[in-house]
């Protein structure tokens, strides 16, 4: 069984880190795989990991960090069940990539940013981000029974 540090979630049992970064989950430092707290809550509801805390508990340590921690859960679920791996990227943005891919094998598709259903985005400032990585830029716009994905990106009339 990993443990609960600072926020993140430690595997260092070198069966569960190769099986858990063959899922795309965390990233591995000198044979110790990390992940948020938001992902292993995924991978515990799931049953690959064993964390002695139920996925709720584990949103609510997370939540003392991130405001958005459920909202970024229910992307992060959503976004799995379709195939997609998810990364937690620069900021508040998610890394998402192609369809049946495994991270190494290709680049990040899209930046994400997860924002609750009724706030207005900084788009500037994303776009911006999104620009500079070369990557498309998504909100998910998180309410009580839904999820809208929105593509951003800056028009040119020349």
């Amino acid at each position: 069984m990993g443990k609960i540090e600072q926020g993140r979630y430690l595997e260092d049992n070198p069966e569960m880190v190769e099986k858990l970064g063959l899922l795309g989950a965390g990233r591995e430092n000198d044979g110790v795989l990390e992940m948020p707290l938001i992902e292993a809550a995924y991978f515990q509801e799931k049953g690959k990991i064993s964390t002695g805390k139920s996925s709720s508990e584990l949103i609510g340590i997370a939540l003392h960090e991130d405001s958005l921690a459920r909202e970024k859960f229910l992307v992060l679920e959503k976004l799995r069940e379709s195939g997609r791996i998810v990364r937690f990227g620069p900021g508040s943005f998610l890394r998402i990539y192609k369809k049946g891919i495994r991270v190494g094998q290709d680049r990040t598709e899209f930046l994400l940013k997860v924002l609750p259903m009724d706030e207005q985005p900084p788009l500037l400032e994303d776009l911006q981000v999104s620009g500079k990585m070369r990557k498309a830029l998504f909100y998910a716009f998180v309410g009580q029974e839904e999820i809208n994905f929105v593509k951003a990106y800056r028009a040119g009339f020349g």
